[in-house]
């Protein structure tokens, strides 16, 4: 009898990792590579370590998102 390994003991990979079977179209796996990045915030903190901004900063936009949210989440309201 041979011994099967379970899938959860695969390796696992620290970063985002894409395999591309033989034959498959890779534009496809780079889309799904790129949605996957933007929904985790790959690309927007990217953008924000370009620059140093100071914690006061960070909650100032942290606050104003809110609002805008608030905002927003009441004219959705006020619409229905």
């Amino acid at each position: 009898m041979r011994n099967k390994r379970n899938w959860k003991d695969r390796p696992r990979s620290t970063g985002y990792e894409v395999y591309v079977p033989e034959g498959d179209d890779a534009t496809r796996h780079y889309k799904k590579l790129k949605k996957r990045m933007t929904k985790d915030g790959f690309f927007q903190e990217l953008k924000d370590r370009r620059y140093f901004i100071s914690n006061v900063e960070k909650r100032r936009e942290r606050e104003k998102r809110v609002k805008r949210n608030i905002a927003k989440w009441r004219k959705q309201q006020s619409l229905i």
